[in-house]
């Protein structure tokens, strides 16, 4: 267990709810909210309307509440108990005990309250049923009575609000903790180890796991005085009905045990739905981080599929819950319709005065036993989230002694016998749905074992091919892979340089002080020493320019080298550099081996992990790896004979600084245009829920068919209802009648009732399902076709993922189940109401008017403020899961590189924001049913007392006595009905957040070409096809009034031609790519491929006439069949051959299973080498016409990039191949070299013509290259 945690450094208390000031009666009474509702809803209600409320006019959390406070209790308690059975629940249970014993005392009281409505009923009888006039109560015993009816009425109306007040402050403290827990958790587990815990995974748990499992206790509430309170149901019934209560008592105990066991299926279902939506939420993440390359590869529709497959499986689940909430609704009718029937048959006497008490008694166990089922089925599911919690809190974290810190040791790492594989890291304790990943690992894992010592001070290279352990032993130094044996011993702090950059969503500046204090003399030394000074002058904003999620509006170099610069700025002991400078070019290669490398970190110890010795000169030690262990090893000087393509290299790098010299134009800076900000903020709706969302769901609930089911279950519900009523308000009818009465006219009406109601429950659920299906399915496509440069170069993974978790979630289940929830309450609510005016006197009217007048004015003050409060929530989630998401990515460099504190303030202030924000929210909920309640509670009392008046006697006694009765409950109906129509409007911003994903985000024109196809015969036109790709003064930009990143681009490539395209980082040279497969825009010229006009061709017809094997490759998760063909177009025996070809599976050793062999997420479990084979594999297997790479090379050993060129050389001589390289010599053997530079073309000839010229710079190149061993 680690014994981190979180300071209060971040917390701001500025702006801090009041309430911990204020006396019992203010809490009580959320005097806290007035101060901001007054005076922008209520005195100034035009501004209101005007200027919504925005983050700043929100409370921050009071400390006492916030996360750093809630997690230092609980882990206080888990730092002992979190191996133990039920740790995690003990410990939340010992830290928060103070707040439980408060929820649960004032929920015991509310309860309790409820539960005495029988006797209030009872008495309330006696002043309207009496035998004589003599018989009538006193005016003073009405009033007295008055009185206590108002005081308790009223005590329920303040203390429910805050008793559940009181529970939402408990879930955000258990928020708090789980959130700082599992934030910690992540930075010591070696996520590049599981298979199971990815990205999606861990949003997954932060999102909806911590979420539900902050409900456990207020469940266990719910759940476990259950019994406490069907005991004291009992009682009241003998109490109230004496001898009858046999009946009422057997139907209750049957009710509760039908509850149990459809509550208990209801949490197994629930599981098993989590795991899919689990699955589901890893391809999501995939197939947005790996957006452009799927559109390179026309991979669109294959992942829209894999999506909607994995959609379909959680839909399943989802329906298994539609059908047990229909039939536990169903059981719960006809148990009460039986109860009543089988009380009718037997009661020895029957009147009306023992039916309105039994209704009375029966309606509270209803209100609290109905709900017995959903509280089991939130308990299963809290404690389900509970265990998936748990579990991941118990998976291996990277152990304290793995390394181990000797500050004694004269050097900086020692290596002693130390072994290290690439074991899975997943262990599951208690979720039997992981056997498959809890099953012994097939085949051999790969690892290494190393024995050796590097001083301190030291420059040492590790030199390797693809799969040589490389990567095994940098990660081994971290700590996360699997020790088997010996130990590693560090003697100093450590900085690392991955080989993929991590770009944080952030200024430039941002991303290279990431959490270090700004000290503007080192930072303008890293700047220049890591070669980015040119770059930054070249943007506008200089290093204040955003940089997008992943950095995609940078170059790879530029990626590289901010990656590299952050490694550099923070001062540390120990430098880990895993291939910093490949696709760089070849003078900031060398300017930034000799001033940072042996300059700046110089009294450094330097472990450089590469796959070519050159320009290693200044290294003390290099040792050369294969299969793990360490083959050779010396000085550069020593070991550069030994090694038969360094010298070969040594002159090709040569030639590349001299082409880099006479061909890349000197002095002259790159302006490219990356605006201040490319990331747009988060877009927020202001004022009401739009009419267009409305009407489209509207549309997705069935249009008129809505109206129809509604109306129908109104007018049976009513009718019965008013039937019923007149029927057991008859006078003068004896025992017997009365019954015979009562158990005709009970059936009759309850049995349409009982039967609309499931039917109107199939039809929200249904509706409600298909809703979220087609939605998701919208959302999904949308997404998927969303423009690379219009959407996803301005918007953060993050908020897509906080609206596909959460935003769907709530309307999966929760929109539907709200909807119903409000029909079923207004038409309850309607009742008693409709009674009221057909059954009281007049003067009871009027008071009714002024009554809604009040509630309606303030409700509409509710919504409003409601409505803007949950926008504000909703948003502030995404800064949360933004930066966790790009804390798992960065994991690696910020466990080792950043203290955790200064990661754990940042994401502090982020939760503490959104659990302000949920304080807020549920504040103005719950004075909204306080205040409601109590205005309530003052119309019933004016209400009796002018129905038990003398002087206005309603229309009949009985009728009266049973309007009151049910007009007890009109203030739990109004403030159920109110609440129910607030989450409506809460889950419609979901609803109007997805939709804004699905239809207003800026779509590819997949199916359109911009041209009508000529009618000329295709064999006609393919026999006279020379060129395959011809540009006629074109220019291509990002997006519309952005600089143009190429301009005026005229050159024509003939079939089989092999074209090399050379330039400095940032000179455009993956953009010809882009531009090529219109993901940038084109704004003057024209493009023709093979023969025919680039606007003719549809989008995806377009990218299906290339293969692209890009810098980053597309690799996820799958088996290799799945990665190879994933459109599924080929025979086995093809993919084996393109594997034999490429030699693929043989050079990597964990694929045992061949063609069925899992790859992990993004690839985790194969280097860049091998990621880079698989794409190639997947090239030959397309077979087309021309191939675009994008320095496919860049980040590979020299061995595995000879391979690849004998890969060409062999089986695509035929093709048209465009190769972008950083280095000149990697393209020396093309047709012809493009030379690029800001954007145009500056050289594009053949090496021939270049050479005619007797004083040309490439001549000499040339006559270098002659000498070469290997050209």
């Amino acid at each position: 267990m680690s014994s981190i945690y979180p300071t209060n450094a971040g917390l701001l208390d500025k702006n801090a709810t009041t309430m911990k000031q204020q006396n019992w009666y203010q809490q009580l009474l959320f005097t806290w909210v007035y101060p901001l509702l007054f005076v922008r809803y209520l005195f100034e209600p035009q501004i209101g309307k005007n200027q919504p409320l925005s983050q700043q006019d929100l409370f921050r959390i009071n400390q006492d509440d916030s996360s750093v406070i809630s997690y230092k209790r609980f882990h206080k308690y888990f730092s002992k108990y979190f191996s133990s059975f039920n740790g995690l629940q003990r410990s939340l249970f010992q830290a928060f005990i103070g707040q439980l014993c408060v929820c649960l005392v004032f929920y015991f009281i509310s309860i309790s309250l409820l539960l005495c409505q029988p006797f209030i009923t009872e008495q309330s009888q006696k002043f309207f049923i009496y035998e004589t006039e003599d018989d009538k109560p006193a005016l003073s015993s009405m009033l007295m009575f008055s009185l206590l009816f108002f005081v308790y009425m009223l005590t329920i109306s303040l203390l429910k609000p805050f008793q559940l007040f009181q529970q939402s402050l408990l879930s955000v403290k258990i928020q708090g903790a789980l959130q700082q827990q599992i934030l910690i958790k992540t930075l010591k587990f070696p996520v590049i180890r599981s298979q199971h815990y990815s990205s999606g995974e861990l949003i997954n748990l932060l999102q909806v796991d911590i979420m539900q499992a902050s409900n456990y206790y207020n469940a266990c509430f719910q759940l476990f005085l259950s019994p406490i309170f069907l005991i004291a149901t009992v009682a009241i019934f003998y109490m109230t009905l004496q001898k009858e209560a046999l009946v009422p008592v057997i139907g209750t105990v049957v009710q509760t045990i039908f509850g149990v066991i459809f509550g208990y299926y209801y949490g197994v279902i629930q599981k098993k739905y989590m795991i899919c939506k689990d699955l589901r939420m890893k391809s999501v993440d995939e197939a947005l981080i790996y957006s452009k390359q799927l559109k390179l590869n026309c991979l669109e529709e294959y992942f829209e599929e894999r999506i909607k497959h994995n959609r379909d499986q959680e839909l399943v689940y989802l329906k298994y819950q539609v059908y047990l909430q229909l039939l536990i609704l169903f059981m719960q009718c006809s148990l009460s319709v039986a109860t009543y029937e089988l009380w009718f048959l037997f009661a020895d006497e029957l009147n009306f005065g023992l039916i309105t008490i039994m209704m009375q008694n029966f309606s509270n166990i209803a209100m609290i036993f109905s709900e017995l089922p959903n509280q089991l089925r939130n308990f299963q599911t809290s404690r389900n989230s509970i265990n998936r919690l748990s579990n991941y809190f118990q998976q291996h974290e990277i152990p304290t002694n793995s390394p181990v810190y000797n500050t004694s040791s004269e050097n900086s790492i020692e290596f002693n016998n130390a072994q290290f594989d690439w074991q899975n890291n997943d262990t599951f304790v208690d979720d039997n749905n992981k056997e498959n990943l809890n099953q012994e690992e097939t085949g051999e894992i790969f690892g290494v074992n190393i024995n050796l010592s590097i001083g301190k001070g030291k420059f040492i290279a590790f030199v390797g091919g693809s799969a040589s352990g490389k990567s095994t032993i940098m990660r081994s130094i971290l700590g996360e892979t699997n020790n088997t044996g010996g130990q590693i011993t560090l003697n100093g702090s450590i900085s690392v340089a991955m080989q993929e950059p991590w770009i944080i969503s952030g200024s430039i500046k941002q991303n290279i002080t990431f959490l270090n204090a700004y000290d503007s003399v080192k930072y303008k030394r890293v700047i220049q020493m890591c070669g980015l000074e040119r770059d930054l002058k070249s943007f506008r904003n200089g290093d204040e320019t955003i940089l997008g999620e992943k950095g995609d509006n940078l170059s790879g170099g530029q990626q590289k080298r901010i990656n590299l610069a952050r490694a550099v700025y923070n001062d540390a002991d120990i430098y880990l550099l895993d291939d910093p400078l490949s696709a760089l070019d070849i003078k900031v290669k060398y300017q930034i081996n000799q001033q940072c490398f042996n300059g700046y970190l110089k009294n450094k110890t330097r472990i450089l992990f590469t796959n070519s010795i050159s320009n290693l000169q200044g290294c003390d030690m290099i040792y050369i790896l294969e299969n793990g262990g360490i083959v050779k090893q010396g000085t550069f000087a020593q070991i550069k004979y030994d090694i038969a393509q360094s010298e070969s290299e040594e002159q090709k790098e040569y030639m590349d600084i001299k082409f880099e010299e006479s061909y890349y134009p000197k002095g002259q800076e790159q302006k490219q245009d990356l605006r201040a900000s490319l990331i747009v903020a988060e877009d927020q709706q202001k004022g009401s829920i739009s009419k267009e969302v409305f009407k489209q769901i509207y549309k997705y609930l069935g249009r008129c068919w809505l109206f129809i089911i509604i109306l129908v279950y109104f007018v049976t519900t009513v009718s019965g209802q008013m039937f019923g009523n007149s029927k057991l308000a008859l006078d003068g009818v004896s025992s017997d009648e009365f019954r015979s009465i009562a158990l005709v006219a009970y059936l009759i009406t309850q049995f349409p009732t009982c039967a609309v109601i499931v039917l109107l429950k199939l039809y929200y659920l249904y509706r409600g399902l298909r809703t979220s299906k087609q939605l998701h399915e919208k959302v999904i496509n949308s997404l998927i076709n969303a423009s690379y440069t219009k959407f996803y170069n301005t918007i953060l993974i993050g908020r897509l993922m906080n609206r596909l978790s959460k935003d769907i979630y709530n309307i999966d289940l929760l929109f539907p189940n709200e909807v119903y929830n409000l029909t079923s309450w207004l038409t309850t609510l309607l009742l008693p109401l409709i009674a009221c005016y057909l059954y009281l006197n007049f003067i009871a009217l009027p008071i009714l008017v002024v009554f809604f007048l009040f509630i309606i004015y303030l409700t509409i003050i509710y919504y409003r403020c409601l409505r803007e409060v949950t926008r504000i929530e909703s948003v502030s989630k995404s800064p949360v899961f933004t930066l966790f998401q790009q804390i798992v990515r960065g994991s690696s460099y910020v466990r080792t590189s950043v203290p955790y504190e200064k990661v754990i303030v940042q994401q502090q202030e982020n939760v503490d924001t959104d659990l302000g924000n949920q304080v807020c929210l549920n504040g103005f909920q719950f004075w909204y049913q306080s205040i409601a309640g109590t205005l309530t509670n003052v119309f019933q009392t004016i209400l009796f007392i002018v129905c038990v008046s003398f002087i206005f006697p309603g229309k009949t006694q009985k009728m009266t006595n049973m309007v009151l009765s049910q007009m007890q409950v009109v203030s739990q109906l109004l403030l159920n009905a109110t609440v129910s129509y607030g989450n409506i409007q809460m889950y419609g911003i979901s609803f109007e957040r997805c939709l804004h994903l699905a239809n207003k985000i800026e779509l590819e024109e997949k199916n359109t070409s911009f041209i009508t196809p000529s009618g000329e015969d295709d064999n006609q036109k393919n026999q006279s096809i020379v060129n395959a790709i011809e540009l006629d003064k074109c220019s291509f930009q990002y997006r519309p009034n952005s600089k143009y990143i190429l301009s005026n681009l005229s050159f024509s490539i003939k079939l089989g031609e092999k074209i090399g395209i050379v330039g400095r980082t940032g000179a455009g040279k993956s953009s010809i790519i882009l531009a090529l497969t219109q993901i940038l825009d084109q704004t003057d010229g024209s493009i023709t491929i093979l023969g025919k006009n680039m606007n003719a061709y549809k989008i995806a017809e377009l990218r299906k006439q290339f293969s692209i094997i890009p810098q980053d490759p597309l690799v996820f998760m799958g088996t290799l069949r799945n990665n190879l063909d994933p459109e599924n177009k080929h025979e086995d025996s093809s993919l084996r051959k393109v594997c034999e070809i490429t030699q693929f599976i043989v050079s990597i050793s964990t694929m045992a299973q061949e063609l069925f062999s899992e790859i992990q997420v993004q690839g985790n479990n194969l280097s860049q080498g091998e990621k880079q084979l698989l794409n190639i594999a997947r090239c030959l297997l397309d077979n087309q016409k021309i191939i675009l790479v994008d320095e496919a090379t860049a980040s590979i050993d020299g061995p595995t990039e000879e391979k690849i060129k004998d890969i060409f050389e062999q089986h695509l001589s035929q093709c048209t191949i465009l190769t972008i390289a950083h280095k000149v010599t990697t393209i020396m053997n093309s047709d012809r070299i493009m030379v690029l530079d800001d954007g145009n073309i500056i050289e594009f000839d053949s090496p021939q013509n270049l050479l005619q010229n007797e004083n040309s710079e490439f001549k000499q190149i040339i006559e270098l290259i002659k000498h070469s061993e290997k050209l």
